[in-house]
């Protein structure tokens, strides 16, 4: 399978165009049009991880954290070289992954036992467009299916969203045009006006599909950013505490579950037999959204949390650890890339240099 066509498969569960702005995600190392068989997935790509690919023959290592994130001038990193000597690639797939359905916090959440209620916030790198575009009476359906197939009218956990409306359009055709509907002067045809919410980072594909199944010379379309946010996206998620767990016992949980060896439970006022209703989590470093998850839950279970987030925090905090609470991403990726054909290998907790921090 050639690398672009695997970023074609991941634009369709953790689009690229997703990540934040400061982010560096997609194909960093390598060339799109290479084939490959065999795949390694890991949080960093760090020196076990490059080993590892290189003793499994792997062409391709798709990870979490990027491996260049800020802008270089030269290569000289022995890593970098490395993976140049053995041709190969890297994917990192970072923030998109982080705010994509099934992606990080999904799979924390499933890891942990935990029902799903709502996203924690609605940030992304995105940005949410309507879209209206008139269509003659006759070439409804084929039009909007196509528009559907290119990722467009996806409304939080429902696709195929759109409306439609009955108008009655006018055009002259100039000199040098090729009309679909063919009229001396000015002409009036009925249509459908139909109207969807497309992402910004599918806006592309859109607009190819439109023209692709649109019977018109210069089909008739708009579109304008809005201010709120796909709520199929977010980062961070609010879930329910169905078993009913103690503050204590959800600290075990992180322990057994996430395989943590010291997850550190901040009371903060609460007794350790404590059962919350509500539970934000969010994988990797999360003190900045400690105020959110004060809004929403009463217990935070993250990472990276430093001195001050603790003493300003009004919610208990359980830190089970960046790299414990993004790990569980890891063996997912493998199953995507298998998903794919793929022969794909997860690196092992254990064999990551995070673990051993």
């Amino acid at each position: 399978m050639k690398i672009k066509d695997i970023l074609k498969e991941i634009e369709g569960f953790a689009p690229l165009g997703l990540a934040m702005s400061w982010d560096n995600v997609g194909l960093l190392v390598g060339d799109g049009a290479r084939e490959v068989s065999r795949v390694l997935t890991c949080l960093d790509v760090d020196e076990s991880a490059v080993d590892k690919a290189i003793e499994m023959g792997a062409e391709l290592i798709v990870s979490h954290h990027p491996l260049i994130f800020r802008a270089i001038n030269r290569i000289t990193d022995p890593l970098l070289l490395k993976l140049i000597e053995h041709r190969i690639a890297v994917i990192s797939l970072h923030t998109n992954l982080d705010v994509a359905p099934g992606g990080v916090n999904h799979v924390l959440a499933y890891t942990l036992g935990l029902r799903v209620i709502e996203h924690l916030s609605g940030e992304t790198g995105d940005s949410w467009h309507r879209f209206s575009l008139t269509v003659p009476v006759e070439h409804l359906e084929p039009v909007r299916k196509a528009i559907f197939a290119s990722g467009a009218g996806l409304i939080g956990l429902y696709d195929s969203c759109s409306q439609s409306h009955r108008v009655k359009g006018t055009f002259r055709a100039l000199e040098g045009s090729d009309p679909f509907i063919k009229s001396e002067g000015m002409a009036s045809v009925d249509e459908y006006e139909l109207e969807f919410m497309v992402d910004g980072s599918r806006l592309g594909a859109t607009i190819e599909a439109i023209k692709s199944a649109h019977p018109y010379e210069t089909p008739a379309f708009y579109h304008y950013p809005v201010s709120n946010a796909n709520p199929a996206y977010g980062l961070g998620l609010v879930c329910a505490n169905d078993a009913g767990l103690s503050l204590s016992q959800l600290q075990k949980l992180c322990y057994d579950k996430l395989r943590n060896p010291a997850p550190r439970l901040y009371l903060l006022g609460k007794e350790a037999g404590y059962v919350p209703e509500r539970i934000a989590i969010c994988g990797g470093s999360g003190g900045s959204m400690i105020s959110a998850a004060g809004r929403k839950a009463e217990l935070f279970i993250s990472g990276d949390f430093s001195y001050h987030q603790i003493l300003e925090s009004g919610l208990p905090l359980i830190d089970a650890g960046h790299f414990f609470t993004e790990y569980p991403v890891v063996p997912y990726l493998a199953e995507r890339m298998q998903g794919m054909g793929l022969k794909a290998v997860a690196l092992e907790m254990e064999e990551h240099k995070g673990y051993k921090m």
